[in-house]
């Protein structure tokens, strides 16, 4: 009985509780206006918030610098104890992770360069002389070419004044086609047998509709790479080169709603660098985030866009091993302070 006792003692002693000096470590990660970093020293709003926390509480603490991903990753294996950067609470991250209540809620939007008077112009001329124009265009000269050919059969025998044999006389049905469907009219040339008039009434009806549709083809080509503020809805952005960040709640989010074309960068640095070298078309990332950068671009290069997705929770992410009542001091210390 008393080495049973004896071993219960030891065992007992041997499991270390948490005690209050036990100095907690905080990962966070720079996204500016929440976490500001200059110099080594850190500012923000979720700074100070934790700092108040801490304050409060009296909990010693050390900061730990990690990417985004690195820091989910060792909140959820219990490597470092809170995360002091915002973390957007998501039903994945609650089946690795605790959170505080939510003290900011956020959408997700996007950031574009401003296009320059000269890059409007290339834009323009890349448009128009893109293969979707050269496209519509050879489609509308082989249909030309038919009808004008189709005359020509009628017409190089009982009218070879105007429409001559050979290579010639299929000139002259080309161009006296070119020329109805343009509703031009020099009269230089003109049907004149039963046969070939009816080509050209078919043709006259016909060439409304074709040059309605080529005109509509050509508008599509010159404007189907031009984006503006007139976009206003994120499926805009289904075929282009999205940036985001790794491991974000934005990125999950993009590849929910099957946007393929999407890149993920390390941080907001790499991101913003991608944007300007025109590897990305726009950035898709949390908007206060993206008005941060907009606020800090001096040159005014950047365009953000009046599109709101994806609505977001931000909490301070908390490892679960931590003892329950330090959770709820800290729960409670956010909603008092938010």
């Amino acid at each position: 009985m008393k080495k049973l006792q004896l071993v219960i003692l030891l065992l007992l002693v041997s499991i270390k509780p948490y005690a209050q000096s036990d100095t907690l470590l905080v990962g966070y990660n720079p996204n500016p206006p929440f976490v500001s970093e200059e110099q080594g020293h850190l500012s923000g709003p979720s700074i100070w918030l934790w700092e108040q926390i801490a304050e409060e509480h009296d909990i010693p603490y050390k900061l730990v610098k990690l990417p985004l991903d690195s820091l989910l990753h060792n909140l959820a294996a219990g490597k470092i104890d809170l995360s002091a950067s915002p973390l957007t609470i998501t039903s994945d991250r609650l089946e690795a992770m605790d959170f505080s209540p939510p003290y900011y809620i956020a959408h997700s939007s996007v950031l574009m360069q401003k296009k320059t008077a000269n890059n409007r112009l290339v834009s323009f001329i890349n448009s128009f002389f893109s293969i979707d124009f050269f496209k519509a265009l050879g489609a509308l000269a082989v249909v030309i070419f038919v009808f004008g050919f189709l005359t020509w059969i009628f017409e190089r025998k009982k009218n070879p004044d105007e429409f001559k044999t050979g290579i010639k006389g299929l000139w002259s049905g080309f161009w006296w086609s070119a020329v109805t469907m343009t509703t031009v009219g020099y009269g230089d040339k003109s049907p004149r047998t039963f046969g070939g008039r009816l080509v050209a009434l078919i043709w006259m009806f016909t060439a409304i509709i074709i040059i309605s549709s080529f005109t509509a083809s050509i508008a599509s080509s010159l404007t189907v790479d031009r984006i503006g503020t007139s976009v206003n809805n994120i499926q805009d952005f289904k075929q282009k080169r999205l940036g985001t960040i790794e491991k974000s709640a934005t990125e999950k989010w993009l590849k929910d709603n099957f946007f393929s074309n999407k890149q993920s960068f390390l941080d907001v640095q790499e991101l913003t660098e991608a944007l300007k070298a025109n590897k990305i078309n726009a950035m898709a990332y949390d908007r206060p985030i993206l008005q941060n950068i907009i606020k800090k671009d001096s040159l005014g290069s950047f365009l953000l866009l009046d599109i709101k997705y994806n609505p977001q929770f931000y909490g301070i992410g908390i490892n679960r091993n931590l003892p329950t009542e330090l959770k709820q001091k800290i729960s409670i210390s956010v909603m008092e302070y938010t």
